[in-house]
């Protein structure tokens, strides 16, 4: 019984704080669509398939990163790897120069 309490207790936290990621890369997510969206014209089918795409981008960069007491050189790697990983996505349903525009205007929305 003891053992079962202690199991769900660490299952609940841990969806808790998935959770918490997963609403922190949905806001970022959210936030570079909708400058986007404000800067380049894009159908519907275009921006959800943009929101998917940086959203999974953010979340499985945090999960990398998190509490893996990762150098900056480390975290470098993954940023980068992120980076060109998405920048191939997108070409698959935009031109190069709206992927240009694309990540320019990305890169605006998170340092505001």
């Amino acid at each position: 019984m003891k053992k079962s309490l202690i199991i769900f207790t660490f299952l609940l936290t841990f969806s808790y704080v998935s959770a918490q990621e997963n609403r922190s890369a949905d806001k970022r997510s959210s936030r570079a669509v909708a400058l986007i969206l404000s800067e380049m014209e894009l159908s519907d089918n275009q921006a959800q398939f943009l929101k998917k795409t940086l959203y999974t981008k953010y979340a499985e960069n945090s999960l990398k990163i998190k509490g893996k007491g990762l150098s900056q050189e480390e975290k470098k790697a993954v940023y980068k790897n992120a980076f060109i990983t998405t920048r191939k996505i997108l070409r698959e349903q935009f031109s190069e120069e709206d992927v240009k525009s694309i990540i320019k205007l990305e890169r605006q929305s998170n340092k505001k």
